[in-house]
């Protein structure tokens, strides 16, 4: 297996997970009033994404003190990927691009960089 996957295989499940989650048809998803939280739950899931790709390089760096590039770089590669998913929601049969989502990825994201370079920074 190619390191990169080693290095980063829980952030790539992750990812892929929240790729086939936010792809399914709208329909697919039972009512719910947990589900009802939807901004909650953008803002959760890229927290966790954005921590977990900082995890990867940090055990790139053999837990070494990560560096700011390091941190916007994660940053930059899970707002991207929220982006992404965001835009491709707009060819999925009852989906629809929302910009709020996408401000909540984006939080969601800030809050995981934010919350790892408090606690696991070194």
């Amino acid at each position: 297996m190619p390191s990169f996957i080693k290095q980063y295989w829980a952030s790539l499940s992750w990812a892929i997970v929240l790729a086939v989650l936010m792809l399914l048809p709208q329909d697919s998803f039972p009512e719910s009033k947990l589900l009802s939280y939807d901004k909650i739950a953008h803002l959760g899931v890229f927290g966790i994404l954005s921590f977990l790709v900082l995890l990867g390089k940090r055990n790139n760096k053999n837990k070494v003190r990560l560096e700011n590039k390091y941190l916007l770089s994660s940053l930059t590669i899970c707002v991207v990927y929220g982006l992404v998913l965001e835009l491709l929601q707009s060819v999925v049969p009852g989906r629809m691009t929302d910009i709020y989502d996408l401000l909540a990825n984006t939080i969601g994201a800030i809050v995981g960089v934010v919350v790892f370079s408090t606690f696991m920074r070194y």
